[in-house]
């Protein structure tokens, strides 16, 4: 299923775009909440349009790349220089302050989201149409629901917990706590696992809906998070075990377009390259080589090459070396990329550039990957780790390393051996490979592990969290506070 959106309005903007296969392609106008919702089609549409603030907005909104990949030791900027997007250099060098625009984006976006997820939840339940339906259009919402709450709680901290849709105004909410967001993002994800379907029970067409095994997934990191390991590792294993999903045979694969919805694939959020619409994803435009079509932001560090091990396949499916032979028979020239190295997962063959196919900028085809069996698999090993259960965790790695071994090509089965008692640090480290650049979630792992403190200027007690945006405090009238340090 490929979506696009159209934006807000002041009242409420909704979108019909979703699946060509049954939804109308054509917005509907701007209607209000009062006049909108009263079939089964407006509420499929409804929450629809809440899925849309998942998309990585790049420099036009919230930013998961520029948080989770740049702001951490896997990526540097890159761009067209430093004042090319400085506002994101003051992320990287952790002098962001609290008029940051990506930041107030980040803040932005995701309480639209929210916003978004709460009218389904208020206006859904009085229609009248197909019990089933109804409840997995819920699910829906309670899922995105807490997946935003997710973005904001690990990029802020304590935010306002917000659980019906505010009017224009309604600004003076107070913050609750760290553990108070995390018990929020419990209840909808639990409230999600059992209304939404398997994997399995989903129509094809839903592809790119999200189901209860990723409702699971987002309740997975959060235990993680909460070092709640005892049920982590549960839950984990529930996943990993359910049938639902298997390691894909090939992990250099994954991220080409034909990798989309692949058999390890839990939830993507879906974006589509319909010439003109300018609702595909913008990470392929400004993550791609700055000398082929691209602005060449998110650029693989030093730091995460030389993380991989020798031989490693993922390598090649992450960064891409200057004069590299790629796939569609281009020869790659990395001579402008501050670290001398381009982003292999948002790359696209010549013949998928949406600009030589009729399409524009915006119209980007590349899927973003957000929860995939491989890291459920991670989190498990480390839970059961933390749980003395090394062996089950050394298991669960090695599975990893196994399917890289056998992956891109390589017939040296002697790279990647096998752990005989996998450590942290080797958890980790699988972690960082494994998903690099792709799943942007690099920053917030350290920070969720403890070592935030191994990047450059990071002060502990401090740049765990971005500044509260400053205009958000403003119309508070104060009852908002800045998070420490700022």
């Amino acid at each position: 299923m490929k979506y696009y959106y159209l934006a807000l309005s002041a009242i409420l903007v909704i979108s019909l775009g979703g699946c060509k296969k049954f939804l109308d392609e054509t917005p509907t106008a701007h209607l209000s909440t009062s006049s909108y919702y009263n079939t089964s089609a407006d509420a499929v549409a409804a929450v629809t349009d809440a899925y849309r603030l998942m998309k990585d907005g790049a420099y036009g909104g919230y930013s998961p790349s520029s948080f989770g990949d740049i702001m951490a030791d896997d990526a540097n900027k890159g761009g067209g220089g430093a004042s090319d997007q400085e506002l994101i250099t003051q992320l990287k060098l952790f002098t962001a302050k609290a008029d940051n625009g990506y930041v107030y984006n980040a803040w932005r976006d995701n309480f639209r989201g929210i916003y978004l997820a709460n009218l389904v939840l208020q206006q859904v339940p009085g229609i009248t149409m197909d019990a089933n339906l109804k409840t997995q259009v819920l699910g829906e919402a309670y899922f995105l629901r807490g997946y935003y709450y997710l973005q904001l709680v690990r990029l802020f901290g304590r935010v306002p917990i917000i659980t019906t849709p505010l009017t224009n105004g309604d600004y003076n909410i107070k913050q609750s706590s760290e553990d108070q967001v995390w018990a929020q993002i419990e209840s909808d994800a639990n409230t999600a696992i059992k209304d939404l379907p398997t994997q399995s029970n989903q129509a094809v067409t839903d592809r790119g809906r999200a189901t209860s095994g990723a409702a699971q997934s987002l309740l997975l990191e959060t235990y993680m998070w909460e070092k709640k390991f005892t049920q982590a590792q549960a839950l984990g294993d529930a996943i990993i075990t359910s049938g639902q999903y298997n390691l894909a045979p090939d992990v250099t694969q994954i991220w080409t377009l034909a990798g989309e919805f692949g058999p390890e694939s839990i939830f993507e959020v879906n974006c589509d390259d319909i010439p003109g619409k300018n609702v595909g994803n913008l990470l392929d435009l400004f993550d791609a080589p700055r000398n082929t079509w691209g602005y060449g932001f998110v650029v693989p560090s030093v730091s995460l090459v030389t993380e991989f091990e020798k031989g490693d396949p993922r390598l090649n499916a992450t960064a891409i070396y200057n004069n590299e032979l790629l796939p569609d028979g281009t020869i790659a020239n990395t001579t402008t990329s501050e670290t001398g190295y381009w982003n292999r997962k948002y790359w696209l063959p010549v013949n998928e550039i949406p600009t030589n196919v009729g399409g524009g900028s915006g119209d980007g085809p590349t899927n973003d990957r957000v929860y995939g069996l491989a890291i459920d698999m991670l989190w498990t090993a480390e839970a059961a780790f933390q749980n003395g259960d090394v062996a089950h965790a050394t298991t669960l790695v090695n599975q990893i390393r196994d399917r890289a071994r056998k992956s891109g090509g390589n017939t040296d089965m002697t790279i990647l051996p096998d752990y005989s008692a996998v450590t942290l640090a080797q958890i980790y480290h699988e972690m960082r490979v494994e998903t690099a650049l792709g799943e942007h979630r690099r920053f917030y792992e350290l920070v969720r592990t403890g070592r935030g403190n191994t990047l450059p200027n990071f002060k502990v007690g401090v740049n765990e969290h971005v500044p509260i945006p400053l205009t958000e405090i403003q119309l508070s009238n104060g009852v908002l506070t800045q998070n420490p340090g700022y």
